[in-house]
C-alpha cells in the first residue's frame, strides 16, 4: 500500500486559494480492532508448527523498522517478505518469499485500576492474516514494541 503526494510550485507564483480535497484517514488502532483476533490455542491448531510452517520471534526494541523486514501484499492479500535488510534483527530468521500467516499485536486496553499508565494497559494477542487486508496486517505488526512474533509459511 503506497500513498502518493503530488505538489507543484512555480517560482514567483502566488497561490490565492487551495482546492478542497476530501481526505479519508484511518488510524492504526481502528484497523487492528476491526481485524481478526484469534486465540493462541486456535492459532496453533490452525497452523501447526512443522514442515513449511514455522514460528519466529524477532526483536523490535528499537522499533519495527529495526527488524529490516520489507514486505509487500501477496496473492492472497497476506504480507510476503520481499527483502531482509543486512543490519536488521530478522536476518537469518526469515527469507524472501516467506508468507506471514499470523502476527502478534499489542493493544492498549482501558484498565481503571491502573493509575500509572494513562493510555491503557498493554495486552498482546494474535492476528490471523487470512481474509484480512494487507494494511491491517502491517498495522498489527507495527503495534509491537519489544518482540514481533509471527507464524510464517515458507513455499518450497
Amino acid at each position: 500500500m503506497a500513498a502518493t503526494i503530488a505538489s507543484s510550485s512555480f517560482v514567483g507564483a502566488r497561490v490565492t486559494s487551495r482546492p478542497k480535497v476530501a481526505v479519508r484517514t484511518s488510524t492504526r488502532g481502528a484497523l487492528t480492532v476491526l481485524a481478526g483476533k484469534i486465540e493462541e490455542s486456535a492459532l496453533m491448531a490452525k497452523y501447526p508448527d512443522g514442515g513449511p510452517v514455522f514460528a519466529v520471534s524477532i526483536d523490535c526494541h528499537m522499533g519495527t523498522n529495526s527488524t529490516g523486514l520489507v514486505m509487500k501484499e501477496g496473492d492472497e492479500g497476506r504480507p510476503v517478505v520481499t527483502m531482509v535488510r543486512p543490519g536488521g534483527t530478522a536476518k537469518n530468521k526469515v527469507k524472501v518469499g516467506d508468507v506471514c500467516l499470523a502476527t502478534s499485536f499489542t493493544e492498549l486496553v482501558n484498565d481503571p485500576t491502573n493509575t500509572t499508565m494513562k493510555w491503557g494497559t498493554p495486552q498482546t494477542g494474535w492476528f490471523d492474516t487470512e481474509g484480512e487486508s494487507y494494511a491491517a496486517a502491517i498495522c498489527a505488526m507495527e503495534t509491537n514494541s519489544t518482540s514481533l512474533d509471527m507464524i510464517m509459511f515458507r513455499p518450497e
